[in-house]
């Protein structure tokens, strides 16, 4: 429970016990049991049998005449003066937690008054009485058990206590403005102010005294007093009472109420969850309103009143659960409980309402009560409750007929505590509709649509990288979420499913898409959509770089038949980009050689400007171009030794820097002396591999001019780094014509 609901409980009881004599008789007298409970069930506009005749025709609620006791008080009984009251410093219940329980037996409250100085006469066994003064603002009703100093003992007290004998009737209006306190509202629960004419037009003319107390204003509710279970809605209600009772005469004691009572309640229900809802009653409001004193003579009684406002959940709930209703009551009732002549009522019920709800997946029944009680009590006399509640159930299945009915039901409750002549009387009745009503139904209804993607007129890039999928979801009131089938007329097919779903849009052009879904007694939704299928973008770019694999930090230029590389770099909206193998190389004033990868060998011409070209075209057609100019300055007069940079291939692919092998692939290193002819140079090429900072190992290999070429493979296939160097030298004097290095990663095949 929590601690909002306990607040709220215990002030409820407060008002039952320690303002009233709603508690068990004292240590060693009996209770009477069991207590008369009756119920009646009727029909809307019908009414329970009448009680009694003798009615007072002047009673706004139904009361009976009175009895024309004259108050006479016993000699105990202390009734305070102001100046007596004025003297109490402190007054406080000692055993509140036990007295103040909200259970079916409880002791008596016990009470502990300091008074700066005591009334003359004070002694135990006395009655002390007062009404409503700044330091009793509840009253007071205690019979005296101890004295010492100013320091007063007392246990609570009944009217017999008190009164030889007497009577009391009274019939009070009360108004919203009349609040002793704030409300206590719970999470997401508001006061809505009421329109002045908005409350007369909704309680017709019938039961007049409607509004003589009513919530400040309804109650908008916005919680989920239950896991997945969310509650929204209006909750409105307005009571009137009158209450009269006594001691002495035939009867020996008596207590009487009659209400009148209107609710209206509009709830929405809708669930997450799936299962069985706990029947559990959840706070929403509780307003402290004045309370008011009764004299018998000069003995005064303080009637307490307070509402509580409740919510109730209970049933079977399924996911996707949707309903919504509102129902208004008319409710009168009264209770008459005497030792002499036992427990009589009457009581009837009037109610309209409307609402509209959705069809279930699966056989349920769940159930939304919205109960407003009035509670008052009357110290050391009685505590009654009275109170209307509005439930709206749905109910029903994919096999029922209809497939949906929302019921509702609305009554009257009132129950009574009396605490007199040592015992504790216990009565309660309730009045409510002998069947539910139908507020709505339906049969099944269609499933709904919704198209994420694409859109009308979409134009959709086939071949991404990562294709979109199609969106949609469709919903059936009755079965929930259903599979969505999409078929694309263009290409014939069709995918089927309740998530995002895979379409190829093989053919390029327009499509017409078919989108629908069919619930489980054949109602469908449908929905065509046309679309452009474009070809993906395709782009190509061209690099240079020089002989040594280096780029160029300004224009790219080089000698008159001096060698460049040129590398080809492909961007396309496919996941898979045409190869390489596809370019078609060309150039003015050079030479172009490729050999199926990138990158190609240039071979420049005479001075001036040489332009290398590239063209690709896709499996859809799209061709793009690239070119890439380099200035050609004159050859120099001596030629020197000029050498490729290192070329590592593997598998049949160029490996450029940072590239990754995968376990123990074999990887092959070249370099190519380019200008033996010119430069009439004999090479000798020294081959080394460096691994984890170890010293180089030599690799070992024949007698080359033009081509120098190795072969390496890693030890094992658990990871491994390798550097790679050739020192070039000219083979006469020894002389280091040029260094070359490259660096390869191995990754560890997966386990």
């Amino acid at each position: 429970m929590s601690a909002w609901s306990q607040r709220i409980i215990a002030v409820v009881t407060a008002g039952c016990v320690v303002l009233s004599g709603c508690t068990p008789a004292p240590a060693g007298n009996p209770t009477l049991g069991p207590s008369p409970v009756t119920s009646w069930t009727g029909s809307p506009e019908e009414k329970s049998p009448t009680w009694a005749t003798d009615l007072d025709p002047d009673s706004t609620f139904g009361l009976h005449r009175r009895k024309g006791l004259d108050p006479i008080l016993k000699p105990e009984a202390r009734v305070l003066a102001a100046a007596e009251t004025s003297r109490i410093t402190r007054l406080a219940i000692t055993n509140s937690e036990a007295c103040l329980a909200e259970a079916e037996t409880h002791p008596m409250c016990r009470f502990a008054i300091t008074f700066s100085s005591l009334p003359d006469g004070l002694a135990v066994g006395a009655v002390l009485n007062a009404g409503i003064t700044a330091t009793t603002p509840n009253g007071l009703l205690a019979k005296v058990t101890a004295i010492e100093g100013n320091q007063v003992t007392a246990v609570q007290a009944s009217l017999a206590d008190a009164l030889v004998q007497g009577e009391f009737w009274i019939e009070k209006a009360f108004s919203p403005d009349q609040l002793r306190g704030e409300p206590k509202l719970a999470p997401g629960v508001k006061i809505v102010p009421r329109k002045a004419s908005g409350l007369r037009r909704s309680v017709p003319g019938t039961l007049p005294a409607f509004d003589q107390l009513t919530l400040p204003g309804k109650l908008s509710i916005d919680s989920e007093p239950v896991s997945g279970v969310h509650l929204t809605g209006t909750l409105d209600f307005g009571a009137g009472c009158g209450i009269d009772g006594g001691v002495g005469g035939s009867d020996i004691a008596w207590i009487e109420l009659g209400c009148q009572a209107w609710e209206t309640a509009s709830l929405a229900v809708e669930s997450t969850r799936q299962g069985a809802v706990s029947n559990q009653r959840y706070p929403v409001g509780y307003f402290p309103l004045a309370a008011f004193p009764i004299p018998i003579g000069p003995l005064v009684i303080v009637v307490v009143v307070d509402i509580l406002v409740t919510v109730d959940l209970s049933g079977q709930v399924h996911v996707g659960l949707q309903y919504q209703g509102s129902e208004h009551a008319e409710v009168s009732g009264g209770l008459k409980f005497s030792i002499g002549h036992g427990l009589d009522h009457t009581g009837g019920v009037k109610t309209t309402a409307s609402g509209h709800g959705a069809g279930l997946a699966q056989d349920v029944t769940v159930t939304a009560l919205g109960r407003a009680e009035l509670r008052l009590s009357a110290y050391g006399v009685l505590g009654f409750g009275v109170g209307g509640d509005a439930s709206l159930t749905v109910t029903g299945g994919p096999k029922q007929s209809p497939r949906w009915r929302i019921l509702g039901n609305a009554g009257i409750f009132a129950r009574v505590f009396l605490g007199i002549l040592g015992f504790e009387l216990t009565a309660s009745i309730s009045y409510h509709l002998k069947h539910d009503f139908e507020i709505a139904s339906g049969g099944n209804a269609n499933p709904k649509l919704t198209v994420g993607w694409p859109a009308e007129g979409e134009v959709i890039g086939v071949g991404g990288l990562l294709p979109r999928k199609v969106e949609a979801t469709a919903v059936d009131p009755e079965d929930g979420a259903l599979p969505v089938r999409w078929t694309d007329l263009t290409d014939d097919v069709t995918v089927e499913g309740t998530g995002p779903q895979t379409l190829p849009f093989a053919k390029l052009g327009k499509h017409l898409l078919r989108v629908s879904a069919v619930d489980s007694e054949g109602a469908s939704v449908e929905q065509v959509i046309g679309v452009t299928v474009k070809p993906p973008a395709l782009a190509l770019t061209l690099r240079l770089l020089r002989a040594d694999g280096s780029g160029f930090s300004g224009s790219p230029a080089g000698p008159a038949g001096g060698t460049l590389l040129v590398d080809a770099v492909v961007k396309s909206g496919m996941l898979t980009p045409p190869a390489c193998s596809g370019l078609d190389w060309g150039a003015t004033n050079a030479g172009v050689q490729g050999d199926g990868s990138c990158r190609a060998r240039v071979t420049l011409g005479q001075p001036g400007t040489a332009v290398v070209t590239a063209t690709l075209t896709d499996q859809y057609g799209t061709t793009a171009a690239a070119t890439a100019a380099a200035g050609v300055t004159p050859a120099p007069a001596t030629a020197e030794p000029e050498f490729l940079g290192i070329d590592a291939t593997a598998g049949g692919r160029h490996l450029k820097p940072g590239d990754q092998l995968l376990g123990s692939e074999p990887v092959q290193l070249s370099v190519v002396y380019l200008n033996q002819a010119k430069a009439h140079v004999v090479p000798g090429y020294t081959w080394t591999y460096t691994v984890a900072g170890k010293a180089p190992v030599p690799m070992p290999g024949g007698s080359e001019l033009l081509t120098s070429t190795r072969t390496y493979t890693p030890p094992s296939p658990w990871g491994h780094q390798a550097g790679f160097k050739v020192v070039i030298r000219d083979a006469a004097t020894k002389a280091v014509l040029t260094t070359r290095t490259f660096a390869v990663t191995w990754q560890s095949t997966p386990k």
